[in-house]
């Protein structure tokens, strides 16, 4: 019996070196996932919130609605995708990965048409007062790039990372290679995302002109509803002189969006833009 006994294979034990790696992943898995589903959390809580008063506003406030051109029952999906994403990563249901997946993916077709949905979705979106937490004046865009390229770029990329981390690993033990690539995309994606940001942070701060920019806020200020109307879909162009210095000046008309930019003599400029739909109504 002694002979047979000795022949059977012992099982192999992990050793105390990945006992206390594997204890010292799921320590700070814990705090990391908590994390995560907080700030999560967070900005369900405050995007629903942004939904809800344009909610109120449309259906309270007179020419609310008329003024942003907002749809009740896109607001209303809206917030209830929210209220969705604010139970789900609460509670941490079987949902969460997907929920990180969808966010990831509405946040880079939101990026890949930035330039052409940007300056309509900040004005039609219901989460408009998320956008104007993060605007900090007509000056600088930093508040807004972070919350774009850092926030829904580079955030989500990662939380989408961390949440499928059961997939991905899973993936990578079946076929190495793929699951090397699945994986190496998302990081090279954050990255650049970043390095898009600190561009956009160093181009702003070697074009623009202070004074540039407070021509174009008095040139937008001065703007009425007749010249709107009288150039929707144009662009115009003429030189305003302050002091010794000139500056020329492009008006862009339109109701969704009017845009005034002013270049100074050494080439840096201001931009003022915004939406008119208050002239564009019927019978204003």
């Amino acid at each position: 019996m002694s002979g047979v006994t000795g022949n059977l294979p012992q099982r192999s034990r992990p050793c105390q070196g990945e006992r206390g790696r594997a204890s010292g992943a799921t320590l700070w898995a814990r705090p990391v996932r908590l994390a995560l589903r907080l700030v999560n959390v967070l900005v369900a809580f405050v995007t629903l919130a942004s939904a809800l008063a344009v909610l109120v506003s449309d259906l309270r406030v007179p020419g609310y609605r008329e003024h942003y051109r907002d749809a009740l029952w896109f607001v209303a999906l809206y917030a209830a995708v929210q209220g969705v994403m604010l139970a789900a990563f609460a509670r941490d249901g079987r949902l969460v990965p997907w929920l990180a997946l969808s966010k990831t993916a509405a946040a880079y077709f939101f990026l890949a048409g930035f330039t052409h949905l940007w300056p309509y979705w900040r004005v039609w979106t219901p989460a408009r007062y998320v956008y104007q937490l993060f605007e900090w004046g007509e000056d600088r865009q930093v508040g807004l790039m972070a919350l774009v390229f850092l926030g829904r770029g580079a955030f989500n990329t990662l939380n989408a990372m961390y949440f499928t981390t059961p997939w991905w690993r899973a993936l990578r033990a079946r076929r190495p290679l793929l699951g090397r690539a699945v994986t190496a995309a998302p990081m090279a994606a954050t990255v650049f995302f970043l390095w898009t940001f600190f561009a956009l942070q160093r181009e702003e701060t070697r074009t623009f002109s202070a004074e540039a920019q407070d021509i174009a806020r008095l040139v937008y200020q001065s703007l009425d509803c007749d010249a709107v109307r009288a150039h929707a879909g144009t662009t115009t162009s003429d030189v305003r002189q302050r002091g010794e210095r000139l500056y020329q000046v492009e008006i862009a008309y339109g109701c969704t969006r009017t845009r005034v930019r002013v270049r100074a003599e050494d080439g840096r400029i201001g931009t003022v833009a915004g939406p008119q739909l208050q002239c564009c109504r019927e019978g204003s």
